[in-house]
């Protein structure tokens, strides 16, 4: 189980970076959707091998819209990593863990209530995008980051609905999740370059990889679900640390307490199932 969380790790990492590395040479629509379509066949492929053709009308039904959802969003990340620091773009969208737990809290068939923890963690991630939404000059950070953090909760919830009502048909409405955004604007995958070809392939595989791997690490995981969530939000730190020799971002009191609140708005979300 270590060995996936790692991988899943390692992957979404290097999705924020990759993406960020690449949103000055491409456009948003054309890379986000050679992305998807990567993550589309490699999950049909692994249909194939696992033979693992189970599904529902409803849980599709599910699975498609939370992927008009994820197209969306990705289309507005992609355009806010031409204008905002990778770190805090990453950090804010981040929070979509939060945001959509906050929201599935009201949907009565998961049955749970609100705690104490969550409700730091709810207020820490206010801090979060407030600190962040007051920051000028290079490091502002734009709208469209936070349009993509409230479609991307949306998404989220969709997860989270067919992953707890049809975990043996994972594979399927991947398939479906990616494919809804490949339907939206497939029209785009005529006019790719040969660069949006390359970066977009390459995000796609770290998709598939880091979301394959954490699912595997979520059903190996028995009661430790929660630990390995908390280990995969240390995507957010890493990511800010990473941007300033790889993109010669500045380090700010700001941005730190941006990237500080948002980690640790995830950290008391995770924490709180423990107590």
């Amino acid at each position: 189980m270590v060995t996936l969380v790692v991988i899943s790790l390692t992957a979404y990492i290097a999705i924020a970076l990759l993406f960020k590395a690449a949103s000055p040479r491409t456009r948003p629509d054309q890379l986000v959707m050679v992305a998807l379509s990567s993550v589309a066949v490699l999950s049909a492929v692994m249909m194939i091998i696992r033979s693992e053709w189970n599904g529902t009308w409803l849980g599709a039904l599910i699975a498609i819209v939370s992927g008009m959802l994820f197209y969306f969003a990705s289309i507005f990340r992609v355009r806010a990593l031409a204008k905002t620091p990778v770190s805090l773009v990453f950090a804010v969208t981040n929070l979509d863990l939060v945001v959509s737990g906050a929201l599935a809290l009201l949907i009565p068939i998961f049955g749970q209530s609100l705690t104490i923890w969550q409700i730091l963690a709810l207020i820490t991630a206010a801090s979060a995008i407030l600190i962040g939404g007051q920051i000028r000059g290079a490091d502002h950070v734009s709208a469209d980051t936070f349009i993509s953090l409230a479609l991307l909760s949306g998404a989220s919830i969709g997860f989270v609905l067919y992953a707890y009502f049809f975990p043996t048909a994972l594979l399927f409405f991947i398939l479906l999740d990616h494919l809804a955004g490949v339907a939206l604007n497939g029209r785009t995958l005529l006019t790719v370059n040969r660069s949006e070809i390359g970066w977009g392939i390459v995000v796609g595989i770290c998709m598939f990889v880091g979301f394959w791997s954490l699912l595997q690490a979520l059903a190996l995981s028995a009661n430790n679900v929660s630990l390995v969530l908390l280990v995969l939000s240390m995507k957010t730190p890493f990511i800010a640390l990473l941007a300033v020799p790889l993109f010669r971002e500045r380090v700010t009191w700001a941005k730190f307490g941006a990237v500080g609140l948002a980690t640790l708005s995830l950290i008391l979300w995770e924490a709180g199932t423990y107590f």
